[in-house]
């Protein structure tokens, strides 16, 4: 939980220091479970400037950690797009994030500290610095381990930009 509360004062004390963004999301991990492991999850991230800005896509570094009330903590870092619906407020975004993972109480097993997550999500700007988005997560030993039960969260999210 430490980690946790680290990172969460990482990425909101540094957010308008770096203006990027900050995501913040509430959602249901372990969503495509096939018993009662399902909970409910809290995600920030953190997402820096873009370090490539062409005429529809956006590619920067980013930072999350997620919690979920089973007490199963992720921590990751590595990159995030997001692609522009040509004239439209529309977009879809994505990430690749490996990371650090914790089993809480009731948790789910994934074998292994080192998870790997992607994203993929649809997403409507409000106006330059707000946006909504509807996003699923993928975590997985990416079969560095047998077994490799995997589990996902689908997420609403509310992405605010300081740039």
């Amino acid at each position: 939980m430490q980690y946790l509360t680290s990172v969460l004062f990482f990425i909101f004390s540094t957010s308008a220091a770096f203006s990027g963004e900050v995501v913040l999301g509430l959602g249901v991990d372990d969503v495509l479970a096939h018993t009662e492991t399902s909970a409910p999850a809290f995600v920030a991230e953190y997402h820096s400037s873009p370090f490539f800005e062409g005429p529809q896509a956006a590619y920067s570094f980013a930072v999350a950690a997620q919690l979920d009330s089973d007490q199963d903590i992720f921590l990751g870092a590595g990159l995030s797009a997001q692609w522009h619906v040509k004239n439209s407020p529309w977009f879809i975004e994505g990430s690749f994030m490996p990371g650090l993972y914790t089993k809480g109480t009731d948790g789910t097993p994934l074998n292994g500290k080192l998870q790997f997550r992607t994203l993929i999500g649809l997403g409507y700007e409000l106006n330059d610095s707000s946006s909504v988005s509807l996003a699923l997560d993928h975590k997985s030993n990416a079969r560095l381990k047998s077994p490799n039960p995997g589990s996902e969260t689908l997420v609403v999210r509310y992405r605010h930009s300081f740039r």
